[in-house]
């Protein structure tokens, strides 16, 4: 069908085409393409004469099912038909009989929704003989599915893996001194101090906002049960059972708090399972009948295909089919796995949604489906791809067990939850295929993001949700969407999934993971990233970043067992998008240079906007356990001449040092470095001994200190200004050099003092 107005010469069309629309949704007519409209509209057949007639319409939809087609005629036998609703990739065909009077000579077929909008995608009028039923069919169309060759494209963690196990072969680490029990106890910590937040209705209401933030309430409900089922923790029944009858009404209803229903269905199938052994049949009847009672099409916000949201929707969604709350023909699973296809690398198995804590986060949900023994539509795909990044996922990870920094969310504490979920998952896949090597790397890994959790574990039971200590009250580096309940619930669902997929590697001992061993270089290019680790020495560099919560160049420098929130893990930013006081604005930057544009107007390589690169070059020049070397080269118009940067780095466990040269500059070249000077409960110290920086910290675990040395600098200096990013208030460290020194290289040397304890 098309929008052609009705005219007698025509015969047919509407008799107002405004406010229609026509889609296009590629394949095959007449399923291809439909007219859609929002309000009544009337579509006229004219030249007809007298008698009975057979009118046929289809009305469907290949990537939505958000559709309510109501249709009155005239003269139809058998009364009004009913309205047709089908579902995703579904075709309904109404058939039915009608009659032209005597005297007449055409018929009007008024088109109009219920809800939403209507949609028609074909429509046939011919004649009959008898009078026949009303009658709608309903027609599946194949699902079209956006994968790329994931399952025969070259896998580039195998030569990876197969390094660090000749590196790491013989090689013994000091045990983080972790078991499985750590889940729970960091879980109970949470819960106790949660449990004092639920409302009668069982809302848990976040102390600073007063009220139900987004997926808090499942979150809790889902770890409260995990106690309830493996701590006996039966105190904690009534209130996990309380906050399971609040959120699945929620859902049900379709009044989820900030309209965040898409997280609620994991957490809830979770919860349903590990609670109803131990309450009435009758209550957790109730669950089931709120789950069973709305439509997943409708219910869920992010569209089909869209972003992780609707990953963990339809994970939750796969849960429910498993446990037979959701009948098997639903096909919410398999419409949401087909369009998730694009947003998985084809090479490493990431997500490339863009941001690195946005990578991890669908892909937990799915690890726990497919550790489950998910066997729908996608299994070989998604298993394959999530193989991938969990192994890559390794070669990213922070010695210190921190995930990537990079994009919106980056720093919060469900970070490395995450990573818990992912490596437990994927080590208990290992040991079950006879790899037990690779199971202890994963456990490795899980224990190593676990470690870095309790290190925020706050007084009062609960954790900073971002890697400060300054007053949650102040929301310091949060994003405008956090808060201190949903961001410290949320950790606490992922714990309790990593307790469960733990319980057959319990007595894999840990061996070295990459990020103990290094040796590595990881370019991962969809994602602007470049990880490399020595001896637990290692960089993160951004070759593109997002000014809106990374500079561009060395973002990270960690070390093993030493503080990375002494300066040496996130950017300074001009205008970040998440929450830091007012006051003096910070130039752009992370551990790079600056170079003199104009008198007195300064360039700081981490400002470069993307567009100014015109390509990138990571080149390896050495790769093992004990030395990293590479260079990275921009190249691209940068300003003041300068064409061409290059970093050049050399990584050994005890230092990382970068060189950059501004081939062909000839003017005042600066380096900088963030530095902390408080994260809110304690201060940083910062001294400056000639060419070298001194910044150390006083912790619970012992002192963490750092060197930053600029060989060369005509002065170093330290600014009074403080400025703020995610872990707290930072000063800038600046040293200058004479001009032309940048053509000739400057270099930054970052090394640790003493033996850290974390």
């Amino acid at each position: 069908m098309g929008t052609e107005a009705y005219t007698e010469a025509r015969g047919y069309g509407w008799v107002s085409a405004a406010g229609l629309g026509i889609r296009d949704r590629g394949g095959d007519a007449p399923q291809r393409d439909f007219v859609v409209g929002t309000a009544a509209h009337v579509f006229r057949i004219g030249n007809l004469a007298p008698g009975r007639y057979r009118l046929r319409i289809l009305s469907g939809d290949l990537t939505f099912a958000d559709h309510f087609t109501r249709l009155r005629v005239s003269g139809m036998d058998g009364g009004e038909p009913p309205v047709l609703h089908p579902s995703y990739a579904q075709f309904a065909e109404l058939t039915a009989t009608l009659v032209v009077p005597e005297g007449g000579t055409g018929v009007d077929i008024t088109m109009d929704t219920a809800a939403n909008n209507w949609v028609v995608n074909a429509l046939v009028l011919e004649p009959a003989a008898e009078p026949e039923p009303v009658r709608v069919t309903f027609t599946d169309a194949p699902i079209r599915s956006t994968w790329g060759p994931i399952l025969a494209s070259p896998d580039p963690t195998a030569p990876l893996l197969d390094g660090h196990r000749s590196r790491s072969a013989g090689d013994h680490v000091r045990p983080t001194g972790l078991r499985r029990a750590e889940y729970l106890r960091l879980i109970a910590s949470e819960v106790d101090f949660w449990k004092t937040r639920q409302d009668t209705a069982g809302a848990i209401i976040d102390p600073y906002r007063n009220r139900e933030v987004q997926y808090s309430t499942p979150a809790f409900a889902h770890a409260a049960a995990a106690l309830v089922a493996y701590a006996g923790r039966q105190d904690l029944l009534e209130a996990a059972a309380l906050a399971v009858d609040r959120a699945s009404l929620e859902l049900a209803q379709r009044t989820a708090a900030d309209s965040h229903e898409d997280f609620f269905a994991p957490m809830l199938a979770h919860a349903i399972r590990l609670l109803e052994p131990h309450l009435p049949a009758a209550r957790s009847a109730a669950w089931k009948h709120d789950i069973g009672r709305f439509e997943p099409f409708l219910t869920y916000r992010s569209a089909v295909g869209g972003n992780n949201w609707n990953i963990v929707a339809a994970s939750g969604e796969a849960l429910f089919q498993k446990m037979g709350l959701r009948v098997p023909s639903d096909r919410y699973p398999e419409a949401s796995f087909a369009a998730q296809g694009q947003h998985f690398d084809t090479s490493y198995g990431l997500y490339l949604e863009g941001p690195m804590p946005y990578d991890h986060f669908p892909r937990l949900w799915l690890a726990d489906l497919i550790g489950r023994g998910y066997a729908g539509p996608y299994k070989a795909e998604l298993t394959e791809a999530l193989r991938r990044a969990a192994i890559t996922s390794l070669f990213m990870q922070s010695p210190n067990g921190e995930l990537p920094a990079g994009g919106r969310s980056a720093h919060h504490q469900w970070n490395e939850a995450e990573q818990c979920v992912t490596y437990e998952v994927f080590g208990a896949r290992a040991l079950a295929a006879g790899d037990r090597e690779l199971a202890a790397y994963f456990k490795r890994g899980a224990h190593l993001a676990l470690r870095s959790m309790f290190r925020w574990v706050r007084p009062s039971g609960e954790m900073q949700v971002v890697k400060n200590w300054m007053d949650p009250a102040q929301s310091f580096g949060f994003e405008s969407y956090s808060s201190h309940s949903q961001y410290n619930l949320l950790p606490m669902s992922m714990l309790a999934l990593a307790y469960e997929h733990a319980a057959t590697t319990e007595n894999v001992s840990e061996r070295p993971a990459p990020a103990d061993t290094g040796g590595h270089l990881l370019h991962i290019e969809p994602l602007h990233k470049v990880f490399a680790n020595a001896g637990g020495a290692y960089v993160e560099i951004d070759t593109a970043g997002d000014h809106h919560y990374d500079a561009t160049g060395l973002i990270r420098a960690h070390f093993s067992g030493h503080s990375p929130q002494l300066g040496s893990s996130d950017s300074l930013l001009a205008e970040p998008s998440y929450r830091v006081p007012d006051g003096p604005k910070p130039p752009t930057t992370g551990m790079g240079v600056a170079w003199e544009i104009a008198p007195g107007e300064w360039r700081h390589f981490g400002e470069l906007e993307p567009s100014l690169t015109q390509d990138v070059v990571v080149h390896p020049t050495r790769l093992r356990s004990d030395r990293v070397e590479f260079t990275v080269l921009y190249t691209g118009d940068f300003g003041g001449g300068v064409t061409t940067v290059e970093d050049r780095f050399t990584i050994k466990p005890q230092e990382i040092r970068v060189t950059t040269t501004l081939r062909g500059y000839a003017g005042p070249v600066r380096r900088v470095a963030p530095v902390l000077s408080h994260d809110g409960r304690t201060p940083g110290t910062i001294q400056v001994h000639g060419d070298e920086v001194r910044v150390w910290q006083e912790g619970e675990h012992g002192t963490s200190r750092l060197a930053y040395t600029m060989p060369g600098a005509t002065s170093v200096l330290v600014g009074s200004e403080e400025y703020g990013n995610h872990n707290g208030l930072m000063r800038l460290a600046v040293g200058e050099y004479a001009a032309g020194m940048g053509a000739q290289g400057i270099t930054l040397v970052i090394a640790p003092q003493g033996n850290g304890r974390l």
